[in-house]
């Protein structure tokens, strides 16, 4: 899902700590967490990319049911992959599509498990009509031993800053170090770094933030004057990225309004350009009499323009003079003889 590239992360880190309970059902010993608030993703232009990472046929494989496609949140852990879902997940609706994707239904301590007949493949455990597991066998039920201890309960040192995220990230992503086989498929830096953390938001336009830590002083300003040049070259709604490093610590910061947003989604159509003149069909001048005197006059340049003005009404011919009311007389002159007269007689 490259194409969030530093397009988005969000508009500050929060200063909350707490995170819903559910979120502890996430791996003790995760390396990355990713986090996704579907409902605010769903109708965004980065749906179709979220989805297809999360395709039985894409890098995350989850089963193909389509309630796990439609859960309110979702967060991922790994690198043992389990991701804890929230929603509305019906026991019915639950079983009817686990048996439509080929899954067999078994019980461990008491949770219904849908298990793929692959061990090494995705399956659900149901936790209640509201929280669902996905992940292999083993690794949902160490979810289950460990959401059982009944005191002591492990959970991720990544937690306490996700946390921050909880309230005001659609998107975020925390790791131990990058590159990392989760969270390399959101973060598109491809870079050495220890402490990652980025949150998405799209709640009144498109805000990004995210920080690191490159390892020294001198390579963080390496890393954030690369990003600065490359700001020109990213598409429009990307170019005012900033980065700055503090000590080691690098920040990537992006800001777009929402109307930036939606002209960036949904662009004007492109006009054409006004052409004063085209090049004019050829036009054919037939003689109007059996017999041409002369070549045929000049036709004006204007007469042949596509946009030319609109044309000028047809002259109306002047009625004939009346003829007079006697005789015509016809004279012949140049005979030898001399002129002669003919007297035409009067019209009928």
């Amino acid at each position: 899902m490259k194409f969030l590239c530093l397009f988005a992360v969000a508009a500050g880190f929060a200063s909350a700590e707490s995170h819903p309970s559910w979120w502890l059902y996430t791996s003790p010993e995760a390396s990355a967490l990713v986090g996704i608030h579907w409902d605010n993703l769903k109708d965004s232009p980065f749906a179709e990319a979220i989805q297809a990472e999360l395709a039985t046929a894409g890098p995350l494989a989850f089963p193909d049911m389509e309630c796990l496609r439609v859960a309110r949140e979702i967060v991922i852990s790994s690198p043992e992959l389990l991701a804890a879902e929230a929603g509305s997940f019906p026991s019915a609706t639950v079983r009817d599509q686990a048996n439509r994707a080929g899954l067999r239904r078994s019980v461990y301590h008491g949770v219904t498990f849908w298990l793929p007949q692959e061990v090494t493949s995705l399956g659900v455990a149901q936790i209640s009509e509201q929280i669902v597991l996905v992940g292999a066998r083993r690794t949902l039920e160490l979810a289950i031993d460990d959401s059982n201890r009944p005191s002591g309960r492990p959970y991720s040192s990544l937690l306490p800053r996700a946390a921050r995220f909880s309230q005001t990230a659609d998107l975020w992503v925390v790791a131990s170090r990058l590159p990392d086989p989760l969270a390399s498929l959101f973060v598109p830096l491809e870079i050495e770094a220890e402490g990652f953390a980025g949150q998405v938001s799209l709640r009144g336009g498109l805000a990004m933030q995210a920080s690191f830590d490159a390892g020294s002083d001198r390579a963080a300003a390496v890393v954030a004057d690369g990003l600065r040049k490359q700001a020109p070259s990213l598409p429009p709604i990307a170019r005012s990225l900033d980065a700055e490093s503090d000590g080691a610590e690098v920040t990537v910061e992006l800001h777009v309004s929402q109307e930036e947003l939606q002209a960036a989604l949904h662009p004007l159509p492109t006009q054409p350009p006004v052409v004063a003149s085209a090049k004019p069909a050829p036009v054919s001048i037939a003689p109007t009499t059996a017999v041409a005197a002369g070549p045929a006059p000049a036709v004006p340049s204007a007469a042949l323009s596509t946009f030319a003005a609109p044309q000028q009404p047809e002259p109306v011919p002047s009625p004939e003079p009346p003829k007079p009311a006697g005789p015509q007389v016809i004279r012949i002159i140049g005979l030898d003889s001399g002129p002669r007269e003919i007297v035409l007689p009067p019209a009928q």
